[in-house]
């Protein structure tokens, strides 16, 4: 499992990693950019299909946006389902995810998350393969490619780049000098809109927009976090395994009293053990354990009545601006 090195996000790089890690560094970057300028393959399929993703790893809010777009789409009356690799899991079944069957290592942590959300979900490893089962499963309208942007399998009609405005492109190097797995001199003239994203109730888009070609065109969105289902007075153990767990921690620290953080690598499977000693943990200390909606999905059914989460939303800028992508 995996946990994002603190240099990735410092200011500065110390000397001696930059000596280790800049040939590696500059291989990935060979290599991502010809995998990305490769030809895509035969189109299967008839739905529109639109893939969302991003040049980090971890932590840009791919789930969130695909979330919010399938509740665009079927507002403006059209049905969608959407296509996952679904990350981390050990089966190689192609599958339509079935929440009240399937596991996390079923079909992965995102897809199960969003087919508890009301989303038919597909999964495999090959994204043809799942758009025609998908195809052949309903009558869908859109596909939505999660954390499609890289995937060679289908040509998109629309891509949209999800960054993350706190977290940025941390500190601008190449995987595994730093978080980017992707160049943006290489994705820009293919990319139809970058999504920007904050937690921050006053935000100054203007640092991260200079980072991003003028040939793009931005589309902004608030995240909006729910904390009506938790009494906001209690104390809180807090623990995550995501890929930017630090911005998890600071979007709840203003609200709430958190006692202690414990983070876990992404995509982090909990055994029966682990949750029972946080359990033990939090007695101890007079708090709730509380985590992430992702994180949830990856701990034992028998133990989420006593976990809290705070489920999130996005509130977009301009509403109107991101329907019109769609229409």
């Amino acid at each position: 499992m995996f946990r994002s090195p603190k240099f990735w996000y410092a200011e500065k790089v110390n000397w001696f990693l930059k000596i280790l890690l800049f040939l590696p560094s500059q291989l990935y970057s060979w290599i991502s950019s010809l995998n990305y300028r490769r030809s895509y393959g035969n189109r299967l399929v008839p739905q529109k299909i639109i893939a969302i993703g991003a040049i980090t790893i971890g932590g840009s809010g791919k789930s969130i946006v695909v979330k919010a777009i399938a509740d665009l789409l079927m507002i403006l009356g059209k049905k969608c389902a959407v296509l996952s690799i679904g990350y981390g899991r050990s089966s190689s079944k192609v599958l339509a995810v079935d929440p009240d069957m399937h596991t996390c290592a079923d079909v992965g942590d995102e897809p199960l998350m969003l087919s508890q959300k009301g989303i038919d979900v597909f999964v495999a490893k090959n994204r043809s393969k799942s758009a025609a089962l998908a195809h052949s499963k309903g009558v869908y309208d859109v596909f939505l490619l999660d954390d499609g942007i890289c995937q060679k399998k289908l040509r998109p009609d629309i891509k949209f780049l999800v960054i993350d405005a706190d977290q940025g492109f941390g500190n601008g190097e190449m995987l595994p000098l730093g978080p980017n797995r992707l160049n943006m001199k290489i994705v820009k003239d293919d990319i139809d809109a970058a999504i920007l994203l904050t937690h921050q109730s006053e935000y100054d888009f203007s640092q991260i927009k200079a980072k991003i070609p003028d040939s793009i065109p931005i589309l902004m969105g608030k995240l909006l976090q729910n904390f009506s289902k938790i009494d906001c007075q209690e104390r809180f153990l807090v623990f995550c395994g995501i890929g930017y767990p630090q911005k998890f921690f600071d979007s709840i620290s203003s609200k709430l009293t958190v006692v202690k953080r414990v983070i876990f690598p992404d995509h982090y499977s909990f055994s029966d053990t682990e949750i029972v000693d946080l359990l033990d943990d939090a007695k101890i200390l007079d708090a709730k354990l509380l985590t992430t909606e992702k994180d949830l999905v990856r701990i034992p059914k028998r133990y989420h009545h006593l976990i809290a989460t705070i489920p999130v939303q996005i509130s977009w800028y301009d509403n109107e601006k991101v329907a019109s992508y769609l229409k």
